[in-house]
């Protein structure tokens, strides 16, 4: 294959991590045709530290061009950055991440090995920069077995329904499908990449490298995040944005096998069952017994039965549990599953 490939970078701050994500994509083996740096408004001065390797080098003169936003978030990032593109394929690397050089020259013999039957190849990954996940790989961390150096997956959709293994960074698409699948939500500020690789499911096999390609950054948040993305450590914020994903799930796995749409009710079950926990601990009692009578509308397990009977007849006592595993999880890394 002699594949054109568009490379998207959104960036949000940390001017000092880009050139790095940047020149990890221009020494790939397999050369990509143009690399857009999408800036989601920053406040510290990425444009600065772009235009400066710019000027400095060859590579980034050829094929980098720098594309300001306001502050948007990802999603419209990453779609003006798709309306941008000209190549047949397009891949996303994250601002703080790196990708090693063969990453692409490996997914185009995987999508050559299986002749145009995949619109999407997404690889292993290492973990950077945090200390408890260091020996662990991306498959590892999501569960997932995938045999050999490269496969196919004939059924994404399962694959995605629990632990999703395929982080967009990892990937590289379709053009065409991927502006089929609508792109990237800009409601979503976050778990789009999720939706996103979802929505790709519904629409083409994927395959795999079972090789780490990339390096991830995995920072505690609070050091990776800033203005608005610090967002990211409300509770009820990401449960808002996982809410219309889940839906969207719930929606697109209408006529599917049964333990597929089992497999997203449950997700909606879930789902509702965190935002009771939130309401139990915030003391927001009646909230939290309509959150969880919403919960047992999907599946009526023994745990959400609990919940409910607590959050009806005796919510501090659920408020006080919620708050010791929470303690328990801090101190151990597990808790009541409930």
């Amino acid at each position: 294959m002699n594949p054109s490939v568009s490379v998207i970078v959104p960036v949000y701050n940390r001017p000092d991590v880009v050139k790095y994500a940047v020149d990890s994509v221009l020494a790939q083996t397999l050369p990509v045709a143009e690399v857009i740096v999408v800036d989601d408004g920053s406040t510290e001065d990425v444009e600065k530290e772009v235009r400066r390797n710019i000027a400095e080098k060859q590579a980034w003169r050829e094929r980098v061009q720098y594309i300001y936003q306001k502050n948007q978030g990802q999603s419209v990032a990453l779609n003006n950055g798709i309306a941008r593109a000209k190549g047949e394929w397009i891949a996303v690397n994250a601002s703080d991440d790196m990708w090693l050089p063969h990453k692409l020259e490996w997914q185009f013999r995987a999508l050559e090995k299986y002749q145009g039957q995949c619109g999407l190849c997404f690889t292993d990954a290492w973990f950077m920069n945090n200390p408890y996940m260091k020996k662990i790989t991306l498959f590892e961390f999501a569960k997932k077995n995938f045999p050999g150096e490269m496969g196919i997956v004939d059924d994404p959709v399962r694959l995605l329904l629990y632990n999703q293994p395929v982080w967009v960074q990892t990937a590289v698409m379709r053009a065409d499908l991927l502006r089929d699948s609508g792109g990237f939500d800009p409601e979503l500020r976050f778990s789009e990449d999720y939706d996103f690789v979802f929505r790709m499911a519904v629409i083409t096999k994927f395959c795999y490298v079972g090789i780490p390609m990339t390096l991830i950054d995995r920072k505690p948040s609070k050091e990776r995040h800033s203005g608005a993305s610090t967002a990211w450590q409300k509770k009820d914020f990401k449960l808002r944005m996982d809410g219309r994903r889940l839906e969207r799930q719930l929606h697109l796995t209408e006529g599917l096998s049964p333990d597929i749409r089992e497999a997203a009710r449950e997700n909606m079950r879930s789902h509702y069952s965190k935002w009771a926990n939130l309401y139990l601990k915030n003391g927001e009692y009646a909230k939290a017994r309509e959150a969880v009578s919403t919960a047992a509308k999907y599946d009526l397990t023994p745990g959400i039965a609990l919940k409910w009977a607590l959050a009806h007849f005796a919510p501090r006592l659920g408020r006080k549990l919620l708050t010791l595993r929470d303690e328990r999880e801090e101190r151990h890394g597990y808790g009541i599953n409930w």
